[in-house]
């Protein structure tokens, strides 16, 4: 159902996973298991408490992506 896992090991930029814990939709080990194959992944972010549909409302997560913006994606 969810091919990404199937794929992330051709990507050649760096990548950030984000997931909550709580993701009601695709489980957190999904996001575990991205992570892991993924070759070039940057510090993830796990939400504590967050699902598939609220976590832009955690403000780690606005932190977190600024600071892959501005300084990890520049840098690859």
């Amino acid at each position: 159902l969810y091919c990404s896992i199937d794929k992330i090991s051709k990507v050649a930029s760096p990548v950030l996973v984000i997931h909550g814990t709580e993701d009601e939709v695709i489980d957190f080990s999904h996001g575990l298991a991205i992570y892991d194959r993924c070759p070039r992944a940057v510090e993830p972010l796990w939400v504590e408490g967050a699902g598939h549909n609220d976590i832009e409302l955690y403000a780690q997560y606005l932190e977190r992506l600024k600071q892959f913006i501005s300084f990890e994606l520049p840098n690859s």
